[in-house]
């Protein structure tokens, strides 16, 4: 899947529309999935709205050092490593938000991470685990998934409903269901909402980035059949939600994805917006996870995101040259 932007009418949303968004939600006239209204900028993920969160924000959970695996080929050198490191810090004073970012490239097994160990709320990013540990639950049960929820299953990835998604979140167990699941799949730095907010869900980018591992190789606890299902959803999401890492695709590419974005009470309205997936073509092979909070808008959190994505595989292009 080439790259495809957000719809002009998403580009061009001004502050007054996102400001409408967050009262709508705080409101609770809850959005449908995001794919009701073409024309129109996706509505806010009101997971983490309607969290009933404090001022403060949730607490952040204890991470295990970086872990994210490196294989042989040519990587970056040093010099190389701190360069774009503080073109990532500047990028970070430069748009008022916090990020988070780990890449691998597997045909040379160079990587880069930015703030990769940071906590951040997943929005529906969440969604992605959450059908992994769905599929990992049937598995272990020797079936497939049923005709219904295959369904939601597609529904919740590729058009991001948040209805479906409490229920297939129930279905796996609610927060201790999760709390095994991520175990399985080895992420370390992830933990759920002790409220059952799924949205609200705290993870890393390095985290991300493994649990893309397990779902794009035979180092998971998936099989092959379920991992190439998961993967085909991941890469026929809604056009309007095909935004994020596929900033660095090209035109041969394909592009698996799952995007979150809302707005947080608890931090005075700013937006978390994050993409993780893989992109993978002729010329390169991706695993990308970002995550950002405190972005003025749904607009400038992709760009942001965007920006770092092809700041940073540019980077590597670069140095594999």
């Amino acid at each position: 899947m080439p790259r495809r932007h957000p719809p002009a009418a998403t580009r061009a949303w001004s502050v007054v529309a996102t400001t409408a968004v967050v009262v709508l939600v705080m409101t609770f006239a809850l959005p449908g999935a995001t794919s009701a209204a073409r024309s129109a900028p996706p509505s806010a993920d009101p997971s983490l709205v309607r969290a009933l969160l404090s001022s403060e924000n949730p607490p952040l959970v204890p991470f295990a050092p970086d872990t994210v695996p490196a294989g042989g080929g040519r990587t970056l050198t040093f010099d190389q490593r701190r360069e774009l490191t503080e073109r990532m810090d500047a990028l970070g004073e430069e748009r008022g938000a916090d990020f988070g970012l780990a890449v691998q490239d597997l045909r040379t097994g160079a990587t880069f991470s930015h703030n990769a160990q940071q906590g951040f709320p997943t929005a529906s990013v969440a969604k992605l685990p959450i059908l992994a540990m769905r599929l990992l639950h049937a598995q272990e049960e020797g079936r497939d998934l049923t005709e219904q929820e295959r369904e939601q299953a597609e529904v919740m990835i590729r058009y991001s409903d948040n209805e479906v998604t409490d229920g297939l979140y129930s279905r796996i167990g609610f927060t201790d269901g999760f709390v095994h699941g991520a175990r399985a799949f080895g992420l370390t730095g992830t933990d759920p909402h002790p409220r059952g907010v799924w949205g609200a869900t705290m993870t890393t980018a390095a985290d991300q980035v493994r649990l893309l591992r397990a779902l794009y190789s035979e180092e998971g606890p998936l099989s092959e059949r379920d991992r190439l299902y998961l993967r085909e959803l991941m890469e026929s999401v809604a056009a309007e939600q095909a935004w994020g890492i596929s900033a660095c695709a090209g035109p041969h590419d394909t592009v698996g994805l799952k995007n979150g974005w809302t707005p947080r009470e608890s931090n005075g309205g700013l937006w978390n917006v994050n993409s993780v997936g893989y992109v993978v073509g002729p010329d390169r092979e991706y695993l990308v996870a970002v995550l950002s909070d405190g972005n003025s808008g749904y607009t400038s959190g992709v760009e942001l995101v965007e920006e770092v994505v092809s700041t940073v595989t540019g980077a590597l292009e670069e140095a594999a040259s």
